[in-house]
């Protein structure tokens, strides 16, 4: 029996992707930037959302609502910071959502802080 292509450890699947206007530049910079070949950048955007679909699909947190609530009644940053290592040893997803959003918080109070001259940051 003839071998086929595909019947090759070394194979590798081509595939024609159609791009709107900018997304072949955008690519092209993001590549760039993170020092890979266009097709190693797309290949690597691919993976990252297939494993973020695979993280949430083992999500066992259900009510994102409720923790972030739960995250929200910790006074401290200490409090804040034991809240999400614990919750990151069950949902390492919503752990590492939820500690984007606090950083992002603390980053929007800082400059906010500055615009109003609360601080001297």
């Amino acid at each position: 029996m003839k071998m086929t292509e595909k019947d090759n450890p070394n194979f590798v699947e081509r595939f024609t992707v159609r791009m709107p206007d900018g997304m072949r530049d955008a690519i092209a910079d993001r590549a760039k930037r993170n020092g890979r070949s266009m097709n190693s950048e797309i290949v690597q955007i691919l993976q990252d959302a297939l494993e973020t679909e695979r993280l949430m699909a083992e999500s066992d947190v259900v009510d994102f609502d409720s923790t972030q609530a739960a995250l929200d009644s910790k006074s401290t940053p200490e409090e804040k910071t034991a809240f999400l290592a614990e919750l990151e040893k069950r949902d390492p997803f919503t752990a590492a959502i939820l500690r984007e959003g606090e950083e992002h918080n603390r980053r929007l109070a800082a400059i906010l802080g500055r615009r109003m001259g609360y601080s001297n940051e």
